[in-house]
């Protein structure tokens, strides 16, 4: 990994979830990773692993769950920020393999995240969800 003024900056293998198709109404991400305490250092990247559509009308919804232990359980932090893309209202947004759907900052939370997808059964494609460090 190579880096360069305006790469993306992630940690090796810090996966929320890879390769993940978004045709579902909703979803939680399969790892959960260690952020807490980090100060704002840390962001939330959902990258398109191939061509990815938001259906039209419809929306992509990124939320965060926390937890104190890796095994959880997990629940929503209240307050937390969230990121809704919608596709417009013709033909859907439309993302190519790599490009950058959205990118949410973490707040300091507890000290384990998954992340919570909310989607529609009619988007498609599959999406990398991401660890980002943000460069200060």
């Amino acid at each position: 990994m190579s880096f360069s003024y305006g790469s993306e900056n992630r940690w090796y293998d810090q996966f929320f979830e890879k390769g993940k198709a978004i045709n579902a109404a909703e979803f939680v991400c399969a790892n959960a990773l260690v952020v807490g305490e980090h100060h704002g250092a840390l962001a939330v990247t959902v990258m398109a692993a191939g061509a990815v559509k938001v259906a039209a009308d419809k929306t992509f919804k990124l939320t965060l769950q926390g937890s104190d232990t890796e095994d959880g359980p997990f629940a929503d932090i209240p307050g937390a920020p969230e990121v809704t893309i919608t596709g417009t209202t013709s033909t859907g947004t439309s993302f190519a393999d790599g490009d950058i759907l959205c990118k949410l900052v973490l707040p300091d939370t507890k000290r384990y995240v998954k992340i919570k997808v909310t989607s529609d059964t009619t988007s498609s494609g599959t999406v990398d969800v991401v660890l980002s460090y943000l460069a200060r």
